[in-house]
């Protein structure tokens, strides 16, 4: 397969790329996430299919095992497709696993609709990245990729806020009301990603199935060798992984504690649309962070994070009176450490890799960080069942707590610059 411009003139193209830079932004903000549907997800899910928290953590374990199964049909599909299409596919399968969510019964509901977001979700997150940097990514670098990735992420939260804001008073009138206005969206986002314009096009050749099949293996191989050579790769992974299960195992355990403190419907909802503007305004942060910080960037945002995580389950512990505001601060704190992480680990991973080897260096991202993901997620799962909400925060912050302090004193000057800044023994790559 070659990849070949798309169109004949520079004029062309130019006048395409501006009209990616400008739809990306407003299609970021509307298909980042699932509007409507995380402010309200624990209630619906304990409220409304009669799952409990841990058997939610359990169910949802599995979904970063089906993004790496559903590696080779989403390259399949982009190779095949080209980037527009494929996104376009992409989204319509994350209508598909709402409208499965509304549909079907229980833990099954969840385990059977994960297996169609996973495939969304895989083409969904390579093909509008590469979109945006196949339209501003200069010959140096990465142009106004940043820029405008990060104006997209603020509108999102902007958005999501004012979703979560809403979605608790109509949880209250009916339960499924918040996850049909989410379909709708998630219909909105698939009109958007119509609206986008292919700057390359693949050039298929003969047998090009079984090319693609030998190239999954050489992808694998790769990770496999380059996770075992490169200090700076392994450092990076094993960061995102222990990040990504954290903020995946919060959102479950922060609903948890705040039906524990017989937090209302409405009440639980606002909470959300605080700490989702909070996250909405922490990303417009993210430049600054990165520049006052550089490679230590990464500490500050997981010990904020974990630091606060810890404190919650001490307060539930100390059963302390009237800790709800004091809980709600803590947990914006981890909002904006997370809002600035998914930003800034998408640009690291991205800087970390050159035109030939982003793809491969993207299959062991996803490939690592998910398996060390799903570990944790079902023990953190399985904690939750055998014990309660106040043990289980404790103890799961005090072991993240401790598995950073290790991982960071790891990754020190590994990670965060750019790749002229490191040693050459810690970047080197099979090619």
């Amino acid at each position: 397969m070659k990849t070949i411009a798309k169109y004949k003139t520079k004029k062309e193209e130019i006048k395409a790329k501006k009209q990616n830079a400008k739809v990306f932004p407003i299609y970021k903000m509307f298909s980042w996430d699932l509007l409507f549907f995380y402010s309200t997800q624990y209630l619906f899910y304990t409220m409304v299919k009669g799952i409990t928290a841990g058997e939610i953590l359990k169910a949802n374990a599995f979904f970063p095992l089906f993004i790496i199964i559903m590696q080779l049909p989403a390259a399949i599909c982009a190779d095949f497709l080209g980037r527009k299409k494929s996104l376009i596919l992409g989204n319509i399968m994350m209508t598909v696993y709402i409208l499965l969510l509304i549909i079907l019964p229980g833990v099954f509901g969840i385990f059977f609709a994960n297996i169609f977001y996973a495939f969304g979700y895989s083409i969904k997150s390579v093909q509008e990245t590469n979109i945006l940097y196949d339209s501003t990514a200069t010959k140096g670098g990465e142009g106004l990729y940043p820029k405008i990735n990060g104006k997209g992420a603020t509108g999102y939260y902007i958005l999501d806020g004012v979703a979560s804001l809403v979605s608790g008073y109509l949880f209250v009138i009916n339960g499924y009301l918040p996850m049909v206005i989410c379909l709708i969206f998630t219909i909105i986002s698939t009109i958007i990603s119509t609206k986008f314009k292919d700057i390359y096009v693949n050039k298929l050749e003969e047998n090009e199935l079984s090319n693609k099949l030998k190239e999954y293996k050489e992808d694998f191989k790769f990770s496999i060798k380059n996770i075992i050579k490169s200090k700076r790769l392994r450092a990076l992974l094993l960061f995102m992984g222990l990040f990504n299960a954290m903020i995946t195992i919060t959102g479950t355990y922060k609903g948890n504690i705040l039906t524990e403190l017989d937090v209302k419907p409405e009440t639980f909802s606002m909470a959300n649309a605080i700490l989702t503007f909070i996250a909405g305004i922490a990303s417009t942060f993210q430049n600054k962070i990165h520049n006052k910080f550089r490679n230590r960037t990464f500490t500050v945002l997981s010990i904020s994070y974990v630091s606060s995580l810890v404190s919650m389950g001490l307060l539930l512990y100390l059963q302390t009176n009237n800790i709800l505001p004091v809980i709600l601060i803590l947990l914006a704190i981890t909002q904006f450490a997370m809002a600035n992480y998914f930003v800034l680990s998408e640009r690291y991973s991205k800087n970390f890799s050159t035109p030939k080897t982003r793809s491969r260096i993207s299959f062991s991202v996803e490939f690592s960080t998910n398996i060390i993901e799903a570990i944790l997620l079902f023990l953190a799962g399985a904690l939750l069942d055998s014990t309660n909400i106040i043990f289980a925060t404790l103890f799961v912050g005090l072991i993240f707590l401790i598995l950073f302090v290790l991982v960071l004193d790891y990754m020190r000057t590994r990670i965060g610059l750019k790749p002229e800044e490191y040693e050459r023994k810690d970047i080197e790559l099979e090619n």
